[in-house]
């Protein structure tokens, strides 16, 4: 039996995230498609869904988790970058519920984009012990899909010159990478 993963790009077509040099919503449906693409060539199942209706914030954090808990998967991605007003913040992070069920994911996925991407990993937050993971306990998405292992992306910066080049110059080995470390 194939390992099966649902992915989302965070945000959604009318309900636009964070601009920059690039756009989260392009860039994440870009990443959830591709790293689907990856996951099916390498025998595992692959669930997406973006969000092309929802009109208000709510209603996308809903769509986004109802959809995610109507699938039958091993493991929930949404796959989010970051934006700061100043160009130089940089890196790549993964963002998991605090109740630690989700840190090895959160690790190993951490780990993967900021090598492949040659991202630096963000400062560990909220009681995580690697850099590159921040435990939450604050946001929907996480807080609402915990009945399997759920993690939130957060690529690297849309508003930072060296994340983006570093982004487009090694996007094929960050989603080939982050497939490799959902099926390990």
């Amino acid at each position: 039996m194939s390992k099966k993963i649902a992915l989302s790009s965070g945000h959604g077509l009318i309900i636009r995230g964070a601009r920059g040099i690039m756009d989260e919503v392009d860039e994440a449906r870009r990443i959830t498609d591709r790293v689907a693409e990856i996951l099916i060539k390498k025998g595992a199942t692959a669930a997406v869904f973006h969000d092309n209706e929802s009109g208000n914030v709510n209603s996308n954090l809903n769509a986004i988790v109802n959809w995610h808990r109507q699938q039958d998967a091993e493991a929930d991605v949404s796959v989010h970058f970051n934006a700061f007003g100043n160009p130089d913040a940089h890196g790549t992070e993964v963002l998991c519920h605090t109740d630690g069920v989700n840190t090895a994911l959160a690790n190993r996925i951490a780990a993967a984009m900021a090598t492949s991407g040659e991202f630096r990993l963000r400062p560990a937050q909220g009681g995580a012990t690697m850099q590159g993971v921040a435990l939450r306990n604050n946001l929907f998405v996480i807080n609402q899909l915990r009945s399997r292992p759920c993690v939130l992306l957060e690529v690297c910066f849309v508003t930072s010159p060296a994340d983006v080049s570093r982004y487009q110059k090694n996007f094929d080995a960050i989603c080939e990478a982050i497939a490799d470390a959902l099926l390990a």
